[in-house]
């Protein structure tokens, strides 16, 4: 998958992907991971002028505080998650565009660059997984999408996956 990234946002933007080890068990569909990567790192190219950065990394989160709803997205209240992160150095989002990011064909890009698809199902896919995702960008400052998958611990008759292996198959 990191060939495949390197490819969709090109030469010019350098892609660092920085795992965490001893990343807990998720459930979640590989090919759905797949799908936000390409779309978030699609996202962040346009984004960046000429050359740049995305950076994608993974960690393990205990919050303890209570869920918040941000300008776009919301954090989760307490609990276990595997915490997936893609920044990037890009424009940026001005605060008025925020709320609006994961709306259908809600798009930045002139018409014939973008459908305004892309954000959108990448919420509901994490939505339909019981994930939370939020966003935070500054203009001239980049945007850091940061996605929250829960932690499962209990056995269940679905086959668990492990986040570190998972990631690390797809994008290693």
């Amino acid at each position: 998958m990191l060939k495949m990234l390197q490819r969709l946002i090109g030469e010019e933007v350098e892609l660092v992907w920085n795992p965490t080890e001893g990343l807990w068990p998720i459930r979640f569909d590989p090919l759905q991971i797949n799908q936000i990567l390409a779309n978030l790192c699609t996202n962040a190219r346009d984004a960046i002028d000429r050359k740049g950065r995305v950076l994608i990394t993974t960690a393990n989160v205990t919050r303890h505080e209570a869920a918040e709803t941000t300008a776009a997205g919301q954090v989760p209240g307490p609990g276990e998650y595997v915490l997936l992160t893609v920044d990037d150095n890009g424009r940026g989002m001005t605060p008025e565009i925020l709320p609006h990011i994961f709306e259908p064909f809600f798009t930045t890009k002139g018409r014939s660059r973008g459908t305004g698809l892309g954000l959108s199902t990448v919420y509901g896919i994490i939505q339909q997984n019981q994930g939370f995702i939020d966003v935070s960008s500054q203009p001239g400052q980049g945007t850091t999408f940061r996605i929250w998958f829960p932690r499962v611990r209990d056995a269940v008759p679905e086959p668990e996956v492990n986040a570190e292996l998972l990631l690390a198959k797809i994008l290693g």
